[in-house]
């Protein structure tokens, strides 16, 4: 069994290399893997390769283990092999995860080398085959399912910056895989920086290469993105038309037919071949409907990424937030992905999330429409609404109730009813003087709370409605003043007309 592709620099042991019994023992299990092969029908094994036998750690190198990767830091690094399975076997697992629902997997373990400092590192990635184009902190030797890391650089960059890096290589190595090493360079490398999810300043730059190239006529074609070698130039701008011609496919036909383009080129050599069985168009219209598509892509729809909707986080960050309608829109597009691609537990993750947009988004709408009677001083109906909205944010979590706002629409709607029921009790006991007071009373509660309000109609009524009430006072006060001047007057002629008494008591 030949010996797994290793990186250059790397002191990996022979299986030859330990002595005495191990060395028997060895040759034993290889001799038995041998005959298993040899048992194995030729078509099953050429659907099902088997992965070389794991023995262990090379020399100055400790091992860890996730699900799907195989970490091998060298000694004297900033991180062991645990605490980097630890930290970032996580981010490892959902990139692997999401790779997988659109390509085959193929069941081998990816081995990741973390290297001790930068010297180590490049003196490991010197001699491959396909040099990265972009040389960082990750390289990927995909011919064999390996990843090589420098610690210290990658550590240095951003927590964003570190999820690219990984993404990026872990995309060209299971890209290989699936497409049996027939994906040629520059769909490789488009796929790799799609999956990437390059920082938006990043994605704008490569807009803008291509659309300066466009715009001088100077658009490299498929055929010069996906020769053996790249072309002489920038390596930035063959990123960047790679990364467009990827993004092209996947946005207008979808992941799942880009997924079964890179399965058809591991049974077809030819690229144009694999095209034209997949998208049932020749490649010349794929490239021209590439080209048109460009003045689209590069005045904003470089925005769209398909693989960000596997991403739930910031749909939750959103909703948290009570930003509903951008986190429907994230949400939506993630449904999507995960139906075509038949991800039913994806599916069951995102559903519960859609329903607490959409009644979030039903109780902003309430929310506007309760400031809407407000402000039309319908206190009725805004004490409806409010009930009615206190009702669908109740089954939202805490966080995003904005009971403060409730109360206060509460206490608006609440003022205003009060203040209606003291201007009806006041007018229907404008009728009695006995009730004056109580009347009068109400009366001046309403138009204080209507002028509170800002309720110009309805304190015009309550002030017309004092105004009567004072009128009818005045008017009973005056009637009865003139009632005891007449008394008077009636009394003083009364007393006149009568005259001096006949009877003389005082004799």
């Amino acid at each position: 069994m030949p010996e797994p592709e290793r990186f250059s620099g790397a002191p990996f042991p022979g299986l030859a290399a330990p002595g005495g019994p191990v060395r028997s023992w060895l040759g034993a299990l290889v001799g038995a893997l041998l005959v298993a092969l040899l048992l194995i029908p030729v078509g099953a094994a050429a659907q099902a390769p088997l992965e070389p036998p794991y023995l262990g750690p090379p020399a100055g190198f400790a091992a860890a283990e996730t699900d799907h990767f195989r970490v091998f830091a060298e000694a004297g690094g900033p991180m062991t092999a645990d605490a980097f399975a630890i930290a970032y076997g996580p981010q490892l697992e959902a990139v692997y995860a999401e790779l997988s629902a659109l390509l085959p997997e193929s069941g081998r373990t990816i081995e990741l080398y973390l290297y001790r400092d930068d010297a180590a590192y490049a003196e490991a990635v010197a001699d491959l085959p396909e040099p990265d184009l972009r040389p960082g902190p990750v390289t990927a030797a995909s011919q064999r399912g390996t990843v090589a890391l420098s610690l210290p650089s990658l550590l240095a960059r951003s927590p964003l910056e570190q999820e690219g890096a990984l993404r990026h290589a872990l995309a060209h190595v299971v890209l290989r895989e699936a497409g049996g090493g027939g994906v040629p360079r520059g769909f490789a490398e488009g796929f790799a920086g799609y999956v990437e999810r390059p920082a938006a300043a990043g994605l704008a730059r490569a807009a803008a290469l291509v659309q300066n190239a466009r715009t001088r006529d100077r658009l490299l074609t498929w055929s010069d993105l996906n020769r053996p070698q790249p072309p002489q130039g920038n390596p930035a701008d063959f990123s960047a038309h790679a990364y467009s011609v990827v993004a092209f496919l996947i946005e207008r036909y979808g992941l799942q037919e880009f997924g079964a383009f890179v399965e058809a080129m591991a049974a077809e050599p030819d690229w144009r071949a694999a095209l034209r069985e997949v998208y049932q168009r020749s490649p010349t219209e794929l490239e021209a409907q590439w080209r048109e598509n460009l003045p689209r892509w590069a005045a904003g729809g470089w925005r769209e990424n398909a693989f960000a909707a596997f991403d739930l986080a910031p749909a939750r960050d959103l909703l948290a937030l009570g930003h509903y309608a951008s986190a429907q829109r994230e949400l939506e597009q993630s449904l999507r992905l995960f139906t075509d691609l038949q991800l039913t537990d994806l599916q069951a993750a995102v559903e519960p999330l859609l329903r607490e947009s959409e009644t979030g988004l039903q109780a902003e709408a309430l929310m506007e429409q309760i400031e809407q009677a407000l402000g039309r001083h319908a206190y009725d109906r805004a004490a409806i609404l409010l009930s009615q909205a206190r009702t669908q944010y109740a089954t939202l979590p805490e966080p995003q109730r904005p009971t403060p706002l409730l109360d206060r629409y509460d206490e608006l709607a609440q003022t205003g009813l009060g203040a209606a029921a003291d201007l009806d009790a006041a007018t229907s006991r404008a009728t009695s003087w006995r009730d004056y007071p109580e009347a009068r009373g109400a009366a001046l509660a309403a138009g204080a709370a209507f002028a509170g309000l800002g309720d110009q109609v309805m304190y015009d009524r309550a002030t017309a409605t004092l105004r009567d009430l004072d009128d009818r006072q005045l008017r009973l006060t005056l009637l009865l003043a003139t009632l005891a001047i007449l008394a008077a007057a009636w009394l003083a002629l009364w007393l006149w007309a009568r005259g001096r008494s006949e009877l003389d008591w005082g004799r």
